[in-house]
């Protein structure tokens, strides 16, 4: 079975960006796990109110996958240096990690992204000064790392997501 960590900010994640692929992820039988900083609630930018882990209650070794969701309250965590060790152990060690929103700019200053095509959703200024390859394209893949640049994107995220799994569990 293929685990899925999904880290969300604890107030204002966009809502399509974690109920849209949490649903498809579930209906093909991967386990889900939403995180956020700490043990409790969190809320998104429409108000739905879901219980999540905290960050430092999990081994991320023990999923296959690390995903982080966007929305507006993501916007003071670019410089989040707990957020940053996560990314890194993440993109050393898992099968795959991913971003989508504003996201990406958090994966970038985290350093996992140098070099790397991806996209995020408004103006790639801290990809330019992370020497990130922005693709002005919905979802973009590569190697490991797959980016969608916001809620429109959900669903195309997703489904990109679910191919790179279904492809790699056939290797």
């Amino acid at each position: 079975m293929f685990c899925i960590l999904m880290w969300i900010a604890q107030e204002g994640f966009r809502d399509e960006e974690l109920f849209i692929p949490r649903s498809i992820f579930e209906e093909k039988g991967y386990t889900v796990t939403v995180v956020s900083h700490e043990k409790g609630t969190a809320w998104s930018k429409f108000g739905k109110i879901i219980e999540v882990l905290g960050i430092d209650d999990i081994n991320i070794e023990d999923y296959e996958a690390f995903l982080l969701v966007g929305g507006p309250g993501t916007f003071n965590l670019t410089d989040d240096k707990k957020l940053h060790e996560y990314i890194k152990k993440a993109e050393k060690n898992l099968s795959l990690v991913g971003g989508i929103c504003y996201a990406p700019n958090i994966m970038a200053r985290a350093g996992v992204l140098k070099g790397k095509r991806a996209t995020l959703w408004g103006e790639p200024d801290i990809f330019d000064q992370e020497g990130v390859i922005f693709e002005d394209k919905n979802v973009v893949r590569d190697g490991k790392i797959i980016t969608a640049n916001g809620p429109d994107a959900a669903l195309e995220w997703a489904k990109e997501i679910v191919d790179y799994i279904e492809c790699s569990l056939k290797k």
